[in-house]
């Protein structure tokens, strides 16, 4: 289902469905943290998918508990806590992920695929998976993180606006580099990946 009749078919439901689906997604329902796996692609269903299998193999491989946690989704990112001793388990900022998804083949899956800063200028990605008691609930983390990153792009915005007020100038959210017409004819045209995809 594409997250557009997702949102759709919420706005019918009410306007503060998705605040409390946030709230209590991550909190007080079983969700597991089954690991992390390298993932190929910043923003590409099949490729999260393989990470997400890699992921829960290891996981199976080594008879490992899958840890309780509980999630806290905001316009700042996740915070990944034990659910029994509170601690801190993984911080993910907002601005560090690139891709979600309810996943496809394990519907009581939801993954985030996070840039890691890797030696120079490269950047590897990786995938957190999160396996939920209900395939409702792995929908409903995915469309409260889409919504988080909404949310930080309207602050985003209003930050730029007061800054374009004051300085008379602002920095634009995407830069392309200077292409000529022969370099653009030649290649293949792609829309970007989706943020959330669903299955």
């Amino acid at each position: 289902m594409e997250l557009c009749e997702e949102w759709a078919l919420a706005e019918c439901e009410g306007e503060g469905w998705w605040r409390e689906a946030r709230e209590t997604s991550g909190r007080g329902e079983d969700v597991r943290y089954a690991g992390v796996a390298p993932v190929e692609r910043a923003a590409s269903a099949p490729a999260t998918a393989l990470a997400v299998r890699a992921a829960l193999n290891s996981a199976k491989t080594l008879n490992k508990k899958l840890q309780k946690v509980n999630l806290d989704i905001s316009p700042k990112g996740i915070i990944v806590s034990d659910a029994d001793s509170q601690e801190n388990v993984l911080s993910v900022s907002i601005y560090r992920i690139s891709y979600c998804s309810a996943d496809a083949a394990n519907a009581r899956v939801f993954a985030v695929v996070e840039g890691k800063s890797g030696s120079g200028s490269s950047e590897s990605h990786v995938v957190h998976v999160f396996v939920c008691a209900r395939r409702k609930q792995a929908r409903a983390l995915a469309l409260s993180l889409a919504h988080a990153f909404n949310d930080a792009y309207q602050e985003w915005q209003a930050n730029q606006g007061s800054s374009l007020q004051s300085t008379g100038k602002g920095t634009p959210w995407v830069r392309f580099p200077d292409e000529s017409d022969e370099e653009t004819d030649s290649e293949h045209c792609q829309s970007p990946a989706p943020l959330v995809t669903f299955a």
